[in-house]
């Protein structure tokens, strides 16, 4: 089961959290290792994994490779310590490898969850 975008009973919403931005991860119970929509845990196999709220903070990480369907996607690194591939709101010259994200809007049905830059990241004269 999967929780990307739904609110759980109990979880609490601060004032600045929109509705559509709630963002899902799960942490295994027997080894705490955090991940993003898996039905097993991929450090020690474990079908106990719980749904906890991100916190929504991470850094755009190095792309491997990508086709070119997935051009508009990259690897973050949230702060819980799993990684959720998004799509990157902001200029093209400042999406790149270590660049502070927050998240934007969760994934909804089909659809990858949408980070926007912290920072401004000034033209460093390659465009």
């Amino acid at each position: 089961m999967f929780h990307t975008g739904l609110r759980t009973p109990g979880a609490v919403r601060t004032e600045e959290s929109a509705a559509g931005t709630d963002l899902y991860f799960q942490r295994c119970a027997w080894c705490h290792t955090t991940t993003f929509q898996r039905l097993l845990c991929p450090t020690c196999g474990s079908t106990d994994l719980s749904p906890q709220l991100s916190e929504g903070e991470g850094v755009i990480t190095v792309r491997r490779a990508h086709t070119a369907a997935d051009a508009d996607l990259w690897p973050v690194h949230m702060a819980e310590g799993f990684v959720v591939r998004c799509r990157v709101d902001g200029p093209p010259h400042a999406v790149r490898p270590g660049v502070r994200v927050k998240l934007a809007s969760a994934a909804d049905t089909g659809r990858r969850p949408v980070v926007r830059l912290c920072e401004e990241v000034p033209l460093d004269g390659w465009i």
